[in-house]
């Protein structure tokens, strides 16, 4: 009987990926993993598509968008030329030649990492594992994770890693609502467990379009997510910091950053904000804390860092009733209006954004509490908050006089700021957006 050699078993993957005829299927599918199929459809691949949502599969099949930020008309195009398909039912993935996991991570109140939907992921890609198969983690997570958690679950079958399957780290990369980068514009890092491993997922990334920054392990990778993410983190929770000292000083943080960044070299321009949100930044730099437990090595600046970003919140309560306090009223049965709900701008992603740390806050002291937010229709079910029920209410510029104060929290680009200052009583302005408006007395800058 002819058999295939293992060197031609190698050549046969090689030769789909370059062809284009590689299968691939994508594990979760929020933003990550929808913008990762975009730009496997966009190079030419088949794709098949996984998330355990059922909502969001069903809205995929009617062609609905559910993320307000990513155009998925190609998608949709895909599907009906049979290029791409998508379920919540696993046996989808059934016979891949590729699998990448795009699922999201989470710390738990102790800061350790939450690796369920991770664990649940990999083991799908084990029921679904073939010989000369290529598994590529996205998702952000601590030093280690794709060698001793996914390599021993994947090793189960005795498929011996860079000969029978390949396996490889090539960590998430985005700036979600900003068209200035995307998938392909961006330098991927990739690393593999053995050099086989590395040349396979290089050889994927590619092809799709990318510029590879090649690592010689997958640690190295883990680490190098979690230090951009650190660094965004540390500077960011620095200049709140400043502000809050600034601030005491009677000092506008935003003209000071202005005039510090005309240094050109040096200095690099970070900005204030109500609170850092997403599932990025807030918490992935603590799966290095967790990590570094492990080793006796210092954090103390990652830790410092996460205190300031989980105080800020406080800060922007604290300025709430300090302004109200200057107009004689109190925090309790003032009607306060909250204007974006989305952790950054343009966007209907809430995750750990500062609004649903707020919000709940200003209802706790019996404060009457509205927000409008034109991608958050509706707001259920946060944290420590299950019960929590709102809807966005309908905007009107010249009824803004009915609320006791207007917080900015996302600074939205649809909203005209000059006829919402104007319309408001109290305005706080956690975002420096009425930084060019003349009439400024009624503000307070938060």
């Amino acid at each position: 009987m002819f058999s295939i050699s293992k060197e031609e078993n190698i050549n046969e993957l090689k030769q789909k990926i370059i062809d284009k005829k590689a299968v691939i299927g994508v594990i979760g599918l929020g933003y990550i993993g929808l913008s990762l199929l975009d730009s496997l459809g966009a190079a030419g691949f088949p794709l098949v598509g996984y998330d355990i949502n059922h909502e969001k599969m069903e809205k995929l099949k009617k062609k609905e968008a559910y993320l307000n930020f990513i155009d998925m008309q190609r998608l949709f195009n895909l599907m009906d030329q049979n290029l791409f398909n998508a379920s919540s039912d696993p046996k989808i993935l059934k016979n891949m030649d590729v699998l990448i996991i795009s699922v999201p991570t989470s710390i738990d109140q102790y800061g350790t990492p939450n690796l369920s939907n991770l664990r649940a992921a990999f083991e799908t890609v084990a029921k679904n594992q073939k010989k000369q198969q290529l598994v590529v983690l996205q998702s952000s997570t601590y030093p280690g994770t794709t060698r001793e958690e996914l390599l021993p679950i994947l090793s189960r079958t005795h498929l011996k890693v860079g000969i029978d399957f390949y396996l490889a780290h090539a960590p998430e990369i985005a700036d979600i609502g900003n068209p200035n980068f995307n998938f392909m514009e961006v330098p991927r890092i990739v690393s593999g467990i053995t050099p086989a491993c590395l040349k396979m997922v290089s050889l994927l990334y590619q092809y799709i379009g990318c510029k590879i920054v090649p690592c010689k392990s997958t640690e190295v990778a883990e680490a190098a997510k979690l230090l951009q993410n650190a660094f965004r983190l540390i500077n960011i929770s620095f200049i709140n910091e400043m502000k809050v000292l600034f601030d005491r000083m009677k000092i506008d943080i935003w003209e000071v950053i202005e005039a510090a960044s005309s240094k050109p070299f040096g200095f690099m321009p970070f900005y204030p904000s109500p609170g850092i949100g997403g599932d990025c930044i807030p918490i992935a730099p603590f799966y290095l804390v967790w990590r570094a437990k492990a080793t006796g090595g210092p954090t103390t600046m990652l830790e410092d860092a996460g205190r300031i970003n989980n105080e800020m919140h406080h800060y922007v309560v604290n300025k709430i009733i300090e302004g109200l306090n200057l107009r004689k009223k109190t925090i309790q049965g003032s009607k306060i209006l909250i204007l974006g709900l989305g952790y950054k701008k343009d966007v209907n992603d809430i995750r750990e954004s500062a609004a649903l740390k707020i919000l709940p806050i200003l209802k706790y002291m019996q404060a009457e509490v509205y927000y409008h937010d034109p991608y958050v229709k509706i707001l259920s079910g946060i944290h420590e908050y299950p019960d929590l029920y709102m809807e966005s209410i309908e905007l009107d510029y010249k009824n803004l006089n009915f609320y006791d104060a207007v917080v900015v929290i996302t600074d939205h680009s649809c909203y005209d700021w000059k006829k919402i200052v104007e319309n408001s009583q109290l305005f706080i302005d956690t975002r420096n957006i009425s930084a060019h408006l003349s009439n400024t007395q009624n503000i307070i800058k938060a």
